[in-house]
């Protein structure tokens, strides 16, 4: 075997040639490691680990990493239920507390990591923590899982937008009707007060037509408009 008759195989490309002793330095400095396909001047491409160059892989200290099936999952099933108990509270509510869910996201994302390492299992990069749904996507590449969290996660984060968009417009909704009786009561002179406003329909962001249930009975059409946490109502002459 002539003295610069090693490649190895890096991202598709063939690197070399280089000496055996070359070969090593790259080992050493994590360059290269045991599954890299290496050719030793004859013969297939192998894995590193199956040449000469083995004995110079540092040997680990300590117990192997657990198995995959061993990892802790409980906090990635964390982020699902964040997201559906997030969407329900403020459904009910109607008050959008995004940032909480996102710290909540994030901090259990961070905890997964560490709980990761601690198995002695690579996660993914500490910044893919402010994208959920990437983190779960590698986190299951790196592990060899399912991604079952993953599609999970996706579907609870829909279902939370969905229930925030309904919660939003019943809190628009359930302010609106006391305007509505206000404005009855002091431009036009009536003492029908309302009873409820229904959102028909959102033909711009913020700008809702709807239907308010009077007291008496009649039902009148209203135009609601949110800008901020302000709500102006307009109901046309009655």
């Amino acid at each position: 075997m002539s003295e610069g008759s090693w490649y190895y195989a890096l991202n598709g490309s063939r690197q070399g040639p280089f000496t055996v002793e070359q070969m090593r330095e790259f080992v050493a400095s994590s360059a290269i490691h045991a599954e890299t396909k290496v050719w030793a001047g004859a013969g297939e491409w192998v894995s590193l680990k199956e040449t000469d160059l083995a004995s110079s892989i540092d040997r680990p200290v300590g117990p192997p990493p657990l198995a995959a099936s061993e990892v802790d999952n409980r906090f990635v099933w964390g982020l699902v239920g964040i997201q559906l108990v997030g969407g329900a509270i403020e459904f009910i509510s109607g008050i959008s507390l995004w940032w909480v869910f996102l710290i909540l996201n994030v901090g259990l994302c961070v905890a997964d990591e560490k709980r990761l390492k601690a198995a002695g299992r690579s996660a993914p990069t500490t910044w893919w923590v402010f994208l959920i749904p990437v983190y779960l996507w590698k986190r299951a590449n790196l592990l060899g899982q399912n991604k079952n969290y993953f599609y999970a996660w996706v579907a609870a984060f829909v279902v939370s937008l969905l229930l925030a968009a309904a919660g939003g417009e019943s809190a628009v909704e359930e302010a609106a009707c006391p305007l509505v009786t206000e404005i009855i009561h002091k431009q036009f002179y009536q003492s029908s007060s309302c009873v409820a406003v229904t959102i028909d329909d959102e033909p711009k962001s913020g700008f809702y037509r709807a239907t308010a249930l009077l007291d008496n009975g009649n039902e009148i059409d209203i135009t609601i408009e949110k800008k901020g946490e302000n709500i102006f109502v307009r109901v046309p002459q009655q």
